[in-house]
């Protein structure tokens, strides 16, 4: 093969065919300890992520960033306008940790703990599976013609996302 024959899937996006048709990925579902721990520490998080709005501390939200107010709440610690200076190096020294905590720890970050994954994989992914089934049967409910069962359990995962969105 030539060199360019071998580096041609940069050409193209990866679940797109050579005619610019998407081809759609039906991920399998995992069982293991692993995936047993991470849906444990899942369920922590999931909980902390829907309790924490209502948690106060010192009479404050524990987080709360209200710019038409002009009033930011980190920990309970309220910053005000003229407290902008701290709160900019705050902010600064909380980005610095998440690049060099990436840096080191991204793999854990991404599997287990970024609240896009914790919802994709363990709420909306159990959702799916829940209503259409596994990754085989949800390629065949894919292409299965619009019958009175593909509309249903469309219809159903769809206003389940809504409704938990």
């Amino acid at each position: 093969m030539k060199k360019h024959e071998e580096e041609s899937f940069r050409d193209h996006v990866g679940n797109q065919t050579k005619e610019g048709k998407r081809e759609w990925i039906y991920p399998k579902i995992i069982k293991g300890k692993f995936y047993e721990s991470r849906s444990y520490f899942s369920w922590f998080l999931l909980a902390f992520f829907f309790i924490a709005p209502f948690v106060k501390i010192n009479g404050y939200q524990l987080l709360l960033l209200n710019f038409i107010e002009r009033k930011f709440v980190i920990f309970g610690q309220p910053f005000w306008p003229q407290d902008f200076f701290l709160f900019v190096v705050l902010t600064l020294t909380f980005l610095v940790f998440i690049v060099v905590f990436t840096v080191v720890f991204g793999r854990v970050w991404c599997g287990w703990a970024c609240p896009q994954t914790i919802f994709m994989e363990m709420v909306f992914r159990k959702i799916e599976n829940l209503i259409e089934g596994n990754a085989n049967k949800q390629k065949k409910l894919d292409a299965m013609p619009w019958n009175r069962e593909k509309i249903f359990k469309k219809g159903l995962k769809h206003s389940v996302f809504y409704t938990v969105s």
